[in-house]
């Protein structure tokens, strides 16, 4: 009876030409690159949601408030249109007031703060509002106030090809 005391035959090939050290490099591998590529997305497309001055925003709500209801009880209303680079507004109201010299026309898109526009509109002898710039497409919050600020028109809406919207108090 003879006993084999020889070790078992082993690969003698090096460590990096076997499958398991590789296959236990390249778990922790795939998840440290796939990290870094959700760090770049994530920084590249980062929304702008919320104003750097969200507490000031936050306190100044009252007064917008306060400013819209003064619009819905002046029954103040704002249809404006766009032809080429013009923009042209007529306002009117159910309470006569004098016509503020100036308006801004604000859009400001829901989540991307880099896309926003603000047209200032100037009283014109006809008694519309005119101003250089394009509506453009989308979903916007739209305000309009004049130079001195004492009402604000407030909506959200769709502004679609032909840049025609109307705002009312309230709407």
């Amino acid at each position: 009876m003879s006993h084999d005391l020889s070790p078992p035959p082993s690969d003698e090939r090096p460590w990096y030409r076997q499958f398991w050290p590789w296959f236990l490099i390249l778990l922790p591998a795939t998840s440290v690159v796939g990290g870094i590529a959700l760090v770049i997305i994530a920084v590249k497309n980062a929304d702008d949601v919320v104003a750097d001055s969200w507490y000031k925003d936050g306190r100044a709500i009252n007064r917008s408030m306060d400013e819209e209801n003064l619009a819905a009880r002046l029954g103040i209303t704002l249809a404006a249109s766009a032809q080429g680079d013009a923009l042209q507004a007529r306002l009117s109201s159910d309470t006569p007031f004098p016509p503020p010299a100036t308006l801004t026309l604000a859009l400001r898109h829901p989540t991307l703060a880099a896309q926003d526009r603000v047209f200032p509109l100037a009283h014109q002898p006809d008694g519309t509002y005119r101003g250089d710039g394009d509506l453009p497409d989308g979903r916007w919050v739209v305000t309009v106030s004049p130079g001195d600020g004492n009402w604000q028109l407030y909506s959200m809406g769709v502004i679609i090809r032909n840049g025609r919207f109307t705002l009312s108090a309230g709407g």
